[in-house]
């Protein structure tokens, strides 16, 4: 604070000895000359030593509330340093700091040293008349060299306009991460050269000593400020207005998303770690001022690039924005999480409320858009079949959502906790905050987590959907192939992905699995338990004469609906080779040695030549080599051995 705030005494002593008159003098004491007209009638000791020593202890008596009478020495000690000060900060002659002689620069310093000690002296007597001409005039030559000192500061903080070279390029952040300043030297910090850090240390200690704490960290932030500023805007953090944001097609938006998510990350990550270290090391020995500094950098300029998330979470929702919405919701987290980290007391309260609004607008997005997506299913009521049962587009659409969607698992369940805790909070009108913790949004299970019931409840309509689509199908195998090809489907991504499995359960798992083998057991009875009938012995002993009349129409019967079902579900297609080799291997086993054991225990009843080639049209072979050929979504062929 300015000595004037703190010992309130009028500008010049003239115009106090007009508002307040002499205390009257003894009986015949003569009365003291005005300290002034003492001071300019002494010459100036020539030996700045002594005068120093002289100054020091007067300090010591007055710190330890002696008092006493205020010695010429003072006068004398500030004339001396007012025409040191007029040698570089009177009219023109401005010398900057940098340009000063080390032992001019010393000398200052430590006169200022005395000066603010002689201040804080003085003000336990600011009671008493005698010393308000010392305290005026020790205030006013502590002012002008706080002045001077406070314009050095910010020159040599604006520094960085001409050492500084931020790097524009997003990508590379290569410099800040290794420790190097931003202009490449490793010898700096945010581009200020050792030789400058060591001055704003040497002035920031004598401003706060001297009692301009305040003015001192109103210029460090005012320029730092706008330094981080210039970088944000070089950055391109900076040129989006909430209207452009609306205006621009996706298409465009979702590059300059990611671009700004690249950006702020490495921004925040390299820069306000070199902030920190700044402001540490320029009011090293005061921990509280770095702090309270650094947390009012950070929050004024992380809300100002939080702009352009908080315009991206009010654009109009679909769920291709949903990934995006994800990555800008982490990339909000981790750069408060971030910056916590880098503070002692945390994050601001400020910033940490700004940051929570995205995120909730954010997280609101993403809870509407898979809202939209349950809705789509149920409103999907197209009645036109996939040809071939072929897994349905709905099923491989869904399905490819919700393995993308379950990588972001941790987050969605984070965003659907913290806002089942704001409706919670809302329908209790229950005032407290319902910001999880840090702790709690690293550790958010999935044990009762409303996304869980999401993600369930979307895959429990789209089995229902299937299944009703699959009644399209006329023919019953038919069904059954469609229904085992987008089980398989789903069972497959679900498969794949560890995070999607959990959040169904092995209980849904299993159940699908089952549902599965029960349609493949109906397909083998529709399909080939008909046509194994017809390989059934049964009526087909005793006189020959009755026999072979049967067993003509058995093998008729047997080459009329084989060659029926080669040639129709070759057409039919399953795209999973898995299934599909499961499906030929289990026909295979089931139909080739009924055949050829039917075949080796009858076909010597017919006449060679014509009569066998009539009715035995198949080989065992043949029949292996056409259920090779079934599911390849291709036409089937009608000649032996050409299947």
């Amino acid at each position: 604070m300015d000595s004037d705030k703190d010992n309130p005494v009028p500008e010049n002593p003239s115009q106090e000895n007009e508002q307040q008159p002499a205390p009257a003098a003894a009986d015949d004491q003569e009365e003291d000359p005005p300290p002034e007209i003492v001071a300019k009638s002494s010459p100036l000791p020539p030996d700045l030593a002594h005068i120093s020593n002289q100054i020091d202890q007067y300090i010591s008596s007055l710190l330890e509330s002696k008092g006493g009478d205020v010695p010429i020495i003072i006068e004398q000690f500030l004339v001396l340093v007012e025409e040191k000060m007029d040698d570089y900060d009177s009219g023109d002659n401005h010398v900057k700091w940098s340009r000063l002689k080390e032992e001019d620069a010393a000398w200052f310093l430590e006169a200022v040293d005395r000066i603010s000690s002689l201040s804080k002296g003085f003000s336990k007597f600011s009671s008493e008349y005698k010393y308000a001409y010392s305290i005026n005039r020790v205030g006013c030559v502590l002012q002008r060299a706080m002045s001077y000192l406070e314009e050095e500061f910010k020159l040599l903080l604006e520094e960085y306009k001409q050492q500084q070279q931020f790097v524009v390029s997003a990508a590379s952040p290569s410099n800040q991460e290794s420790g190097a300043g931003t202009d490449g030297s490793s010898n700096s910090v945010c581009g200020y050269s050792d030789e400058t850090t060591s001055d704003l240390i040497r002035l920031s200690k004598a401003m706060i000593v001297g009692g301009y704490e305040a003015e001192c960290c109103q210029v460090y932030f005012i320029v730092r400020r706008e330094a981080l500023e210039e970088y944000i805007v070089q950055l391109g953090l900076d040129k989006h207005s909430i209207d452009d944001v609306h205006k621009k097609p996706w298409e465009s938006l979702e590059r300059e998303i990611e671009l700004w998510i690249l950006r702020f990350t490495n921004f925040a990550k390299s820069q306000f770690s070199s902030e920190r270290k700044l402001s540490d090391s320029v009011f090293a020995g005061n921990a509280s001022i770095s702090e309270r500094l650094f947390r009012s950098l950070s929050c004024s300029i992380t809300k100002h690039v939080l702009k352009f998330a908080e315009a991206v979470s009010l654009t109009r929702r679909s769920p291709d924005k949903l990934f995006k919405y994800l990555t800008m919701y982490e990339t909000v987290r981790e750069v408060i999480y971030g910056i916590g980290s880098l503070l002692a007391s945390g994050v601001a309260v400020e910033l940490k409320n700004e940051a929570w609004m995205i995120r909730s607008h954010l997280g609101e997005a993403m809870i509407s858009i898979l809202t939209e997506l349950e809705n789509s299913i149920k409103n999907d009521h197209g009645k036109n079949p996939v040809p071939g049962g072929a897994v349905h587009p709905l099923t491989t659409y869904i399905m490819n959502y919700l393995e993308y969607t379950a990588i972001y698992k941790k987050t969605l369940e984070q965003v659907y906790l913290e806002h089942q805790r704001m409706e919670d909070a809302a329908a209790s009108a229950a005032a407290s905050n319902t910001e999880a913790t840090e702790e709690e949004q690293h550790t958010a299970t999935s044990a009762s987590s409303p996304f869980q019931a999401q993600i369930l409840r979307i895959m429990d309509l789209l089995d229902s959907n299937i299944e009703a689509k699959s009644k399209f199908y006329k023919d019953t195998s038919l069904t059954s192939i469609f229904m085992m090809n987008n089980g398989r489907y789903m069972l497959k991504k679900i498969k794949k992905s560890e995070e999607l499995r959990s959040l169904l359960g092995e209980a849904w798992y299993r159940k699908m699995s089952s549902d599965l083998r029960q349609y493949h057991k109906g397909y083998q009875r529709e399909t080939w338990g008909k046509l194994l009938g017809y390989l059934n012995p049964e009526g087909l002993t005793g006189n020959n004469k009755h026999v072979k009349p049967m067993l003509k129409d058995r093998f008729k019967n047997f080459n009329s609906l084989f060659d029926e079902i080669r040639k129709t579900q070759t057409n039919w297609v399953i795209s999973d080779e898995q299934l599909q080799s499961e499906l030929r291997v289990s026909i295979s086993n089931m139909v080739v040695p009924a055949y050829r054991s039917f075949l080796a225990r009858y076909s010597q009843i017919f006449s060679a030549g014509r009569q066998t080639e009539k009715y035995i049209k198949h080989q065992p072979d043949d029949v292996e080599t056409a259920i090779d050929g079934l599911f390849s979504g291709t036409p089937g062929s009608s000649g032996k051995r050409k299947l």
